[in-house]
């Protein structure tokens, strides 16, 4: 991939970092949630009792959508956590203040009333630290990652101990 394209996949998911975290807790808890079978869903009497059951299984377009979000799930994990890990990168503290800021989804001129600067400063600045994480998203072949998550031959295990050792 070009370093344009990178930059600006890098640019929206800084942008989009609250929502990704969000859509984590989301999913984590609808992927994990505990279905009760308590509840006896046929019919033990009448007529209905001779009727087909269905089966108390999960179908399969139901494990299809559950498939789907789970890749969703662990490519916002992968992109949450490189771009947290990714601040250890930036060496300026202005900029990892700048860049926290941009994580929080501050506009240019909130950042710049901040630092008592222009937007124009503040706009420097941030193209210097995306160009920056860009180039670690290149080194640690991020869109790979990505790529192999929604192709399904994502290591789901190799991920958690991964994420677990952060």
């Amino acid at each position: 991939m070009t370093q344009q394209l990178t930059e600006w996949q890098v640019e929206e998911w800084i942008r989009d970092y609250g929502f990704m975290l969000d859509e984590i807790k989301r999913l984590n808890n609808m992927l994990n949630k505990i279905i009760p079978t308590t509840q006896k869903l046929t019919a033990t009497y009448g007529i209905e009792a001779t009727l087909p059951k269905g089966s108390s299984g999960i179908s399969q377009a139901e494990l299809n959508q559950l498939d789907r979000r789970e890749k969703r799930y662990y490519r916002y994990l992968e992109i949450v956590h490189f771009l947290d890990s990714v601040i250890d990168e930036i060496e300026d503290e202005r900029e990892k203040v700048i860049y926290d800021f941009m994580l929080e989804g501050m506009t240019y001129t909130e950042i710049a009333e901040r630092f008592r600067c222009t937007r124009k400063t503040v706009r420097v600045s941030k193209e210097s630290i995306i160009s920056k994480v860009a180039q670690k998203a290149q080194e640690k072949q991020l869109i790979q990652v990505l790529n192999s998550i929604k192709n399904s031959s994502y290591n789901v295990r190799e991920a958690v101990t991964a994420l677990n050792k952060c």
